[in-house]
């Protein structure tokens, strides 16, 4: 569609130039798809050309029409109203459908995007799987623009948080101490270690209520392990190591991954020294109490509170330490935060110290902001265990998509539909994760998430299935399709989505939002699915059948591509 679009764009320009008028700059980005396809495939409105020629939009319109040249992907033009409308030759769109895609060039720099974040007192949570798909699908998209990306993630392993689940588990050592007892472990309890650390953050939540003492004791536990006390510390290696090995283990059932890791523990305090250095320059300043502060009137903002008044770290001064660390390992353009909506202030404030300290990088971060996750049920608290953990969720899914597989074939072995459920299940959370604005708040309900019909990534995988089932038939029933004579006429409807494909990603990309392709998939899924059930193909007259199967193709491809970009695998059968 970008060949046809710059065509149209340059017969554009030179017809304006001998009516006397200046074409208006990106002229190809106010080409646009009329509402109705009875008007024209692409449409060129003409309001800001009215003023320079002093002739009203449709006198414009009119008279652009007729001065342009015909072209031979164009059928014809017409005016209607202060729009010019293009009719595009089917036969040209088949040609552009079928031809190869050109590579795409990389970029200049690299894009570094950070993202889940999570704490190692607790395992992923349906929160932690939205930033993970999110990010996920954001970098895939990114890389499928020409961009060089590198994807990150902070894990935040210190702190009063991880220091609760701690103090829950010291605790259940002294009453089992008094019994002869050895402490648990995952092992002996066979439960993940990211679960089984959660369930101690969960009791000490649930015990602080009878017993306050308990947040003297992790304060403690705090200060114990900021001393380097060597037993506090062995236990918090211990119990760090089961949960990161628990998420380990969701995040290869989720599919993601990373290709650099940091750790709060070893950058926490090391943002301390930029900071002390800009206070001696007079950049920052201490307040009445002593504690250093950024004065960010300049951005509109409050100001931001750097080190406390006894000099200890904040997650800002871990954050400017990490903004500028990331910048040297990478050399990066740009820097993409993954991070919910709640820390849109903060977020501002941390891009505006950092501007402040000068470095130039800072104008190109971006805080990809996104909305919290509920249940039908309301709200998710971690402190009181009604969180809808990831490995739970994903079993819940593959058990609901096994029930359906099932019905459909109650002959497929047991490995086949565990295979396919395993791939459903995570079509219909990814899917239903991304296919909402990321700033919107979205309700999770995995019944409807994983219908095979209506706006759902089985449905998707389902009509993938549908194209590949007509091309092994194709295949089985007549020689491959090569140099098949096009008649696409009838599908010119199709044509014109699939050519949509790259523009559709290119907006996705710029905006940071998948939604962008989950609609333009869905979308196309359904106008597929009319195509099939009222257009014959492999039993179409041969000319018309290879053109058709040819298409099949092509859509079988396109859909697989857009929803790699999502995260999701497809199936050859369902």
């Amino acid at each position: 569609m970008e060949t046809i679009k710059k065509r149209i764009a340059n017969a554009l320009k030179n017809s304006l130039k001998k009516m006397g008028g200046v074409a208006p700059l990106a002229i190809e980005s106010l080409l646009e798809s009329p509402p109705d396809s009875t008007l024209g495939d692409l449409a060129f409105p003409c309001f800001s050309l009215a003023k320079e020629l002093r002739k009203s939009p449709a006198q414009v319109a009119d008279e652009l029409a007729c001065a342009l040249p015909k072209a031979a992907d164009v059928d014809r033009v017409s005016a209607a109203g202060p729009y010019v409308n293009f009719f595009l030759n089917a036969r040209a769109l088949a040609a552009l459908a079928n031809s190869k895609t050109p590579k795409k060039k990389k970029t200049k720099g690299t894009i570094v995007i950070e993202y889940v974040s999570p704490n190692t007192n607790k395992p992923l949570h349906l929160g932690h799987v939205r930033n993970a798909v999110l990010g996920d699908s954001v970098a895939r998209i990114l890389e499928a623009t020409g961009n060089t990306v590198v994807k990150t993630c902070l894990v935040n392993d210190r702190g009063i948080h991880i220091c609760k689940s701690m103090v829950a588990y010291l605790e259940e050592g002294k009453k089992l101490e008094v019994r002869g007892k050895r402490l648990p472990t995952p092992k002996s309890e066979d439960t993940k270690g990211d679960h089984f650390v959660g369930n101690h953050y969960v009791l000490f939540e649930r015990k602080l209520k009878d017993d306050p003492s308990l947040m003297e004791s992790a304060q403690e536990c705090l200060k114990r392990w900021e001393a380097g006390d060597r037993r506090t510390r062995t236990l918090w290696k211990k119990m760090n190591t089961w949960v990161l090995a628990g998420m380990k283990e969701t995040y290869r059932r989720l599919g993601i991954d990373f290709d650099k890791t940091y750790f709060e523990s070893q950058i926490y305090d090391k943002g301390k020294d930029l900071i002390l250095k800009n206070l001696n320059k007079g950049v920052v300043v201490r307040d009445e109490t002593g504690a250093v502060y950024a004065d960010l009137s300049t951005w509109n903002l409050p100001n931001k509170i750097l080190l406390r008044k006894d000099g200890t770290c904040l997650y800002i001064t871990q954050d400017v330490y990490l903004a500028v660390q990331k910048a040297k390992d990478f050399k990066a353009r740009s820097s993409i935060y993954v991070i919910g909506s709640e820390q849109d202030l903060y977020l501002k404030q941390l891009f505006a110290v950092l501007d402040l300290f000068k470095f130039v990088w800072a104008k190109n971060l971006r805080h990809l902001s996104y909305g919290m996750v509920n249940l039908p049920e309301g709200k998710m608290k971690s402190r009181e265990g009604t969180v809808v953990d990831a490995d739970d969720l994903l079993d819940e899914l593959e058990t609901l998509a096994r029930v359906e597989i099932q019905k459909r074939d109650a002959a497929l072995s047991q490995k086949e539909a565990s295979r396919r459920a395993k791939t459903i299940a995570l079509s219909a959370l990814k899917f239903y994760m991304v296919d909402v604005s990321p700033k919107s708040e979205m309700t999770f309900d995995p019944k409807q998430s994983i219908a095979f019909q209506g706006h759902t990534g089985p449905y998707l995988l389902y009509t993938v299935a549908r194209l590949e089932s007509i091309l092994r038939k194709a295949k089985k029933s007549r020689a491959p399709v090569r140099g098949a004579a096009y008649d696409w006429l009838a599908e010119k409807q199709l044509l014109l989505s699939l050519l949509q494909f790259d523009d559709i990603t290119r907006r996705a990309a710029a905006e940071l939002n998948p939604s962008v392709i989950s609609h333009y998939l869905f979308d196309l899924a359904q106008k597929i699915n009319d195509y099939y059930h009222t257009t014959p193909i492999l039993s179409a007259p041969e000319s018309i059948r290879q053109s058709r199967i040819l298409l099949i193709a092509r859509l079988s491809g396109t859909l697989k591509q857009g929803l790699d970009l999502l995260g999701i695998k497809t199936l050859e059968k369902m």
